[in-house]
């Protein structure tokens, strides 16, 4: 089939249809594969399908274990000082969320896009990934600008408010988050055709300002108001730490990592969204083009994940205090045996050694 209702994870707005009298789903699918029938691009959807569910699965494993090992660390040490670390830890719980759609999608894919979990999952499913998506980037936001406030001082206000201001914003941030999925959820809908599928389905008369509104909300709160700011206040914290400390290059190297890796996850994704929402409307495309970002538009979706990855390494595991205390929260569950038995074929200065720097770094805030 030509349709893919798969479009509805992202944003189900990828529905091409035109303006016209169409009273049922039949016609329209009709008219949808009738359109491409004249437009043939030799592209293999089972290719396809076998690439989406191996990155899937590959995302899926290791941001599992990435996250889980985040959580676990940032729980056990919640109550220190470092209070940056609240945002972390949520934006892992939002990570964590996110990845544990996957199976779902998964199996989607598989099932060549039929949906097999009822009406009340098609939305659930699709309100559960949207709102720990958005959360995942809103505390990315919030996060890079607490950094820069805190480390320059310029706000005394919240240098004082700072331990309650930052539990007011998380709580916010997440209902935030929360409430936006309505716009595009309350439209997904189970269809009954030959195959039930789960796809985004507004109003016929009205569909167009629909698939418009949910992808302008999803570019716009998703992307552009969020990357500027993780942009100016990272580009501004690492020319605060080159003026401070001239010769920490690593340093200032990861924090533009934040801002190049946030772009790289969720501008093409961004940029496609756009011309398949506008295309047909607003825009015209020759219908191999469109019919080729069609094909691919699920492929960068899919890369959009990789934040689910990419973020516990730049902000948890790049960390020496975090691999610190990973480090000693595992030690903890090694027999004292095994530890002893290790101590005696190691040597003695080395042991030593070994012992005071994970006591002093885990002892540290990050």
């Amino acid at each position: 089939s030509m349709v893919n209702p798969g479009w509805g994870r992202m944003s189900g707005t990828l529905m091409p249809w035109g303006d016209g009298d169409y009273h049922n789903w039949t016609e329209l699918l009709h008219l949808f594969n009738l359109t491409f029938t004249y437009c043939e691009v030799p592209l293999d959807e089972n290719v396809k399908r076998v690439v989406l569910f191996v990155l899937y699965l590959l995302i899926f494993v290791v941001g599992l274990v990435e996250n889980l090992l985040v959580i676990w660390v940032n729980w056990q040490h919640r109550a220190g000082r470092n209070l940056i670390n609240l945002y972390v830890l949520n934006m892992a719980v939002a990570d964590l969320g996110v990845l544990l759609s996957l199976p779902v999608w998964m199996l989607e894919v598989t099932l060549d896009y039929r949906w097999l979990w009822g009406s009340f999952l098609c939305h659930f499913t699709h309100y559960f990934y949207f709102t720990n998506m958005y959360a995942s980037i809103f505390l990315l936001t919030a996060l890079s600008v607490d950094r820069y406030v805190s480390l320059t001082g310029t706000s005394t206000f919240w240098c004082q408010h700072q331990h309650r201001g930052r539990r007011l914003l998380c709580a916010g941030l997440w209902l935030v988050a929360g409430l936006i999925p309505f716009l595009e959820v309350t439209h997904m809908k189970l269809v009954n055709s030959s195959d039930p599928v789960c796809v985004f389905l507004a109003p016929f008369e009205t569909y167009d300002e629909w698939a418009l509104a949910a992808s302008l909300v999803a570019t716009v709160v998703g992307f552009l108001v969020p990357f500027p700011i993780i942009a100016i206040c990272n580009i501004l914290t690492a020319r605060h730490v080159r003026r401070c400390k001239p010769e920490s290059r690593r340093h200032q190297l990861v924090v533009y990592a934040y801002v190049g890796a946030f772009l790289l996850s969720w501008l093409p994704f961004h940029v496609m969204l756009t011309l398949l929402t506008l295309e047909g409307s607003h825009i015209f495309l020759h219908c191999h083009v469109a019919q080729v970002l069609y094909f691919f538009y699920e492929i960068i979706d899919c890369f959009t994940l990789l934040h689910c990855v990419v973020n516990p390494l730049l902000y948890n595991f790049l960390s020496k205090g975090f691999r610190a205390r990973l480090a000693s929260a595992v030690v903890k569950y090694i027999p004292k045996e095994q530890i002893r038995a290790r101590g005696r074929d190691a040597s003695s200065s080395s042991s030593t050694q070994h012992s005071i720097i994970i006591t002093k770094d885990a002892g540290g805030p990050n």
